[in-house]
């Protein structure tokens, strides 16, 4: 009995060290763990498990995986965007996103509430589209408003989608394998030692199932991050390479501009100051006319002087 629970603790023992063994395989380790070996189980009639694994080079495992590895694009993109008309721009958005058989992940609209239902208004969204459609969808945004800025990003993960696909597969063998060796199983430590192993080889299936689900996820669905922006001008600003006329006219339009709205903010912040200026009015009043009756003493308290000196 011993020797036989011995045998089972020692091959339950080579399949965990084969799954920590894929562990070290991403600090760029042997590959060993990457391929799916066949396994004899062989039971001799009396008191020991006999599992054997056959042994393969390197080249031999990595074939199946990278022998014609394919581009797995994860694609992003990020824009900013202004608008004069922000309720427009926003239906767009909408429209363009349904056209293209996406969906907002995340919506943000900042201003536009009744406390500051004139303020100027922003939004931020983070939209996932089918990666198919991504050009049609960018080309898109430019109808949305001024676009001045665009950054784009492409990220090839085919050798850790690969490389996880190929974990996985080892791990679910392993689990074949303890699960014929549990059937097999008599007495309650062998059962308790290999329902041991199952759980730990299960939680690795789980973890890198769901790791690869959410590369795919990321894969088959293109992410962009869109600013919208509402504003009173859209600014478009001349740029270094124009002609010195066009730039001076721009210049000139800026400051009439500037000028216009320097005067709009005036009126704005004297609204919201009346009583402020009204007592400064009326303090201004008070001091010029005090000021008045001070000199008019002075020049009579002169003219005395002035007669006495002749």
């Amino acid at each position: 009995m011993k020797k036989k629970l011995f045998a089972l603790c020692m091959a339950a023992m080579l399949l965990l060290a084969g799954c920590g063994g894929g562990n070290s395989m991403a600090s760029g380790g042997a590959a060993a763990d990457m391929s799916a070996p066949s396994a004899e189980l062989d039971w001799n009639g009396q008191d020991s498990w006999e599992m054997e694994f056959p042994m393969e080079s390197e080249s031999q495992l990595s074939g199946d995986v990278y022998q014609n590895p394919r581009a797995k694009l994860i694609r992003r993109a990020e824009l900013n965007i202004q608008t004069e008309q922000f309720d427009q721009s926003l239906e767009a958005l909408n429209q363009l996103v349904n056209s293209c058989g996406g969906y907002f992940e995340t919506a943000n609209l900042y201003g536009g509430s009744r406390r500051d239902a004139y303020s100027s208004r922003s939004g931020d969204y983070t939209v996932r589209v089918p990666a198919e459609k991504y050009d049609q969808f960018l080309s898109g945004t430019g109808d949305l408003g001024y676009v001045t800025s665009k950054n784009e990003s492409s990220e090839d993960v085919g050798e850790r989608y690969y490389d996880t696909e190929a974990r996985l597969k080892t791990q679910r063998t392993k689990q074949e394998r303890l699960l014929a060796l549990l059937e097999k199983a008599e007495s309650m430590e062998d059962i308790i030692a290999l329902e041991s192993a199952l759980s730990d080889v299960e939680y690795q299936i789980e973890q890198y199932s769901s790791k690869l689900n959410r590369y795919d996820a990321l894969i088959s669905f293109a992410t962009f991050q869109v600013y919208l922006d509402e504003v009173g001008r859209v600014t478009q600003e001349v740029g270094e390479t124009a002609s010195l006329g066009a730039r001076m006219a721009a210049g000139f339009q800026a400051s009439f501009r500037n000028l216009g709205q320097g005067l709009q903010d005036f009126l704005v912040w004297a609204s919201y100051n009346i009583f402020l200026l009204v007592i400064l009015a009326v303090a201004a009043a008070v001091a010029v006319v005090v000021g008045k009756r001070e000199l008019k003493k002075m020049k009579r308290q002169n003219e005395p002087d002035k007669k006495s000196d002749e």
